[in-house]
């Protein structure tokens, strides 16, 4: 039987945080910086003046403390318990709460919808490529991919899949991976609190384990993945992020040969192949489905323009999985370069497009 696998980041699919829309928000790094610097500090057990002044100087920014805080501002608080901060009536600012246990509550990024056309588009892409197993990147949470599934992918394409899963991860945007397969999902296996040598949470997401069953009774175990990204530079500390996380998932594909030869590694790595910090996913015979002679040479890349500095989309495969490869490709149409190739006719401008990615798929005799 011939089997299809794709890779599709669809960066969300009906929301998604307005600070990560850098077209509308230029500024919008900053905001996701902030969230996520403000929340480290408040799940401190007890806040320092450093963390006080630092909690007041954001306040500056996004007005927290505001008796009608501004609801377009792209940081948000969202407050349960307790308070944080204290506005006087003549305006002065102070945060009240000397630690985590005084109050309740956290930070998070402003959402906004994503337009009706680019889900389409996203949902025509996956669609067009008709893959039996379809791993998806960025999405919302498992109740979002299902409403994808049945309202858009079966009500206008009629291309439903049976059997749709997402794991919540580790990031708090709502940016998570997702598998949907024709095939039965066996068992899952998290690892969103493996940890690296510095004690923090090795994935940004989550590296999950599906165990699927093929027909025939064959097994193929997929690890669906989205490492460390570049969003507002690639510092040191970053790098060393997403070496750990190829190491980590390289580990676990290799321990996953003891139950199936037929492993792969499949999402958006945010590097591309000749990095040195991926040295560890190209061990013990793994190769990315740019290794077959079908691959596009022309533009290898899977993000923006698809220069080969864009290759940052993979299946990794297992030695047994790259002896039944028999072909891959890369379908681009959702993303709108209409100088470089022709887009779909309902990609007709920048904001209709599928996502900045393009989705990878390969060929599989099983």
């Amino acid at each position: 039987m011939s089997l299809r696998i794709a890779t599709f980041n669809v960066e969300n699919l009906f929301t998604r945080p307005l600070a990560m829309d850098a077209d509308r928000v230029p500024g919008g790094q900053a905001a996701i910086d902030h969230q996520a610097e403000l929340n480290r500090i408040i799940s401190k057990t007890i806040y320092d003046a450093s963390d006080k002044a630092r909690l007041i100087a954001l306040d500056e920014v996004y007005r927290f403390s505001a008796l009608n805080p501004p609801r377009d501002a792209l940081v948000q608080l969202n407050k349960v318990r307790g308070q944080l901060y204290s506005r006087s009536q003549a305006g002065i600012v102070t945060v009240v709460a000397d630690g985590r246990a005084d109050w309740t509550g956290w930070f998070f990024l402003l959402t906004t919808d994503i337009t009706w056309e680019a889900t389409f588009n996203t949902a025509r892409v996956i669609a067009e490529v008709n893959a039996d197993i379809q791993v998806c990147i960025e999405v919302e949470n498992r109740p979002t991919l299902l409403r994808f599934n049945e309202q858009v992918l079966d009500a206008k394409f009629n291309k439903a899949y049976p059997h749709v899963m997402v794991l919540d991860g580790n990031d708090e945007r709502g940016i998570d991976v997702g598998i949907m397969s024709r095939y039965p999902i066996r068992s899952i296996r998290s690892h969103v609190d493996d940890r690296n040598g510095n004690g923090e949470r090795t994935f940004s997401r989550d590296c999950p384990e599906y165990l699927i069953d093929l027909p025939g009774g064959s097994e193929l175990l997929v690890l669906p993945n989205h490492f460390k990204s570049k969003r507002g530079g690639n510092s040191p500390s970053m790098q060393e992020r997403r070496r750990a996380q190829a190491d980590r998932a390289h580990a676990i594909a290799k321990d996953g040969l003891a139950v199936t030869p037929l492993v792969l590694i499949a999402g958006d790595l945010n590097d591309t192949p000749n990095t040195p910090l991926f040295a560890s996913l190209w061990q013990d015979g793994f190769v990315d489905v740019r290794d077959h002679p079908s691959y596009p040479t022309d533009r290898p890349g899977t993000f923006d323009t698809g220069t080969a500095a864009n290759k940052i989309d993979y299946l990794i495969m297992s030695p047994a999985l790259r002896q039944r490869l028999t072909g891959t490709g890369i379908e681009r149409r959702g993303s709108f370069h209409p100088h470089i190739w022709v887009p779909f006719d309902t990609v007709t401008k920048k904001a209709d497009e599928a996502s900045d990615h393009h989705l990878v798929w390969g060929d599989y005799s099983i």
